[in-house]
């Protein structure tokens, strides 16, 4: 008498190291994630969201104060000794020459209070196509010191051309005023990274909660987790003619032999619904009729699992009779009855992890030498089931 209860225990743990180290059902994984498929789009969502709400508060907030001010200028070239016109200036020869002592010289002269070196730093010259075209570009930290410097840029440059003998005039063509300067704006990078940020987060999430979970899906599932007979599928829509019912009905036939009363232990604390429908199912039609397809549409539809309030069910020699039971209300007097009745058959629901009250109820069901005949999946997906078995 001692050693059995060893026995069967050795096998039950050999049996849940056997499912920790189990392979991966590739199948099994696509349609898990295809369930959660809401969450990576909503989060994916969320996160091109903050992604662009965030970059745009950095952006406000974080970025330097800058400002810039542009001008053109005109450059009317003086003639050398041949009577050839002086085009040699360039963008480079005018940064040069704005660093000398002539220009800054006159240009500082305008600018009491200012360093020298920050004026030269916060000048620019360009030559950007035709070599008559001067682009002046001045940016700074304060808006007064690049409108000051910008004008005394342009006044310096016009009274420089005066006194060059290469050349005759620098008119201003267009003298800009400061304008604040802003990063690129890269919203759209921004919202895509925090898109796939959170995407990746999501799946990352999804494959911890795959890896962690114990809820069953498919009978093989139950085999090797808990390692009892699987008996078969309720769907959500259960019609009576889809293969799992015909196997489950099958199987609870053959399981019960001439007995026509069945004790069920809803692990999802729904006993009422889940009594009625396993009920009218092996209540329903005759079992050659329904098994061979003869069923006429009208039967059919009346097959169905749509439960009627207050529908009061006649009793009929030869009935099955169903007795549900739930986990939150097992005790002694349930477990004596299932004793008396020779054993129970629970019922897992679809894709909820209750592999730990499971477990539980199943160490107090030993504990109470009640037989568990075997196990049915309860509220199925039929989309899921009929992917999977495709």
């Amino acid at each position: 008498m001692g050693g059995a209860p060893l026995g069967k225990m050795g096998m039950k743990m050999e049996k849940n190291e056997e499912y920790l180290n189990r392979g991966m059902d590739l199948k099994r994984i696509v349609l898990y994630v295809q369930r959660k498929l809401w969450l990576v789009v909503m989060l994916s969502v969320l996160g091109a969201t903050l992604g662009g709400v965030v970059y745009q508060v950095v952006r406000s907030m974080k970025m330097p104060v800058a400002y810039e001010a542009v001008s053109k200028l005109y450059v009317s070239f003086g003639h050398d000794e041949s009577g050839e016109v002086y085009q040699y200036y360039n963008g480079y020869t005018w940064n040069d020459l704005l660093d000398t002592d002539p220009i800054l010289d006159i240009v500082m002269s305008v600018l009491p209070g200012y360093e020298r070196d920050a004026v030269r730093e916060a000048t620019r010259a360009e030559i950007l196509s035709d070599i008559r075209l001067l682009t002046i570009t001045v940016t700074g930290e304060n808006e007064k010191f690049v409108r000051e410097v910008k004008s005394a840029v342009e006044n310096g440059l016009k009274e420089y051309a005066r006194e060059s003998q290469e050349l005759e005039q620098i008119k201003v063509l267009r003298s800009g005023v400061p304008e604040r300067v802003f990063w690129d704006d890269r919203t759209t990078s921004a919202c895509v990274l925090g898109a796939v940020v959170l995407c990746l987060l999501a799946f990352g999430v999804i494959s911890f909660h795959y890896v962690l979970d114990e809820a069953v899906y498919v009978q093989q599932d139950i085999e090797e987790r808990y390692g009892y007979k699987a008996l078969g599928i309720l769907t959500r829509n259960q019609k009576g003619l889809q293969p799992y019912a015909r196997e489950l009905k099958a199987n609870i036939h053959y399981l019960m032999g001439d007995v026509r009363e069945l004790v069920i232990l809803d692990m999802d604390n729904h006993t009422e619904h889940r009594r009625m429908e396993l009920e009218r199912l092996l209540n329903g039609e005759d079992t050659d009729d329904v098994f061979g397809g003869t069923v006429h549409k009208e039967e059919e539809e009346e097959f169905g699992w749509h439960i009627r309030q207050g529908q009061e069910e006649q009793e009929k020699e030869g009935q099955w009779k169903v007795t549900a039971y739930g986990e939150n209300i097992l005790s002694g007097e349930e477990c004596r009855s299932i004793r008396q009745k020779g054993g129970v058959v629970l019922l897992l629901p679809f894709g909820v992890d209750v592999g730990r009250r499971t477990s539980r109820v199943l160490s107090f069901l030993g504990n109470q030498d009640c037989k568990v005949l075997g196990m049915v999946i309860s509220q199925a997906d039929e989309e899921f089931l009929n992917r999977y078995f495709a």
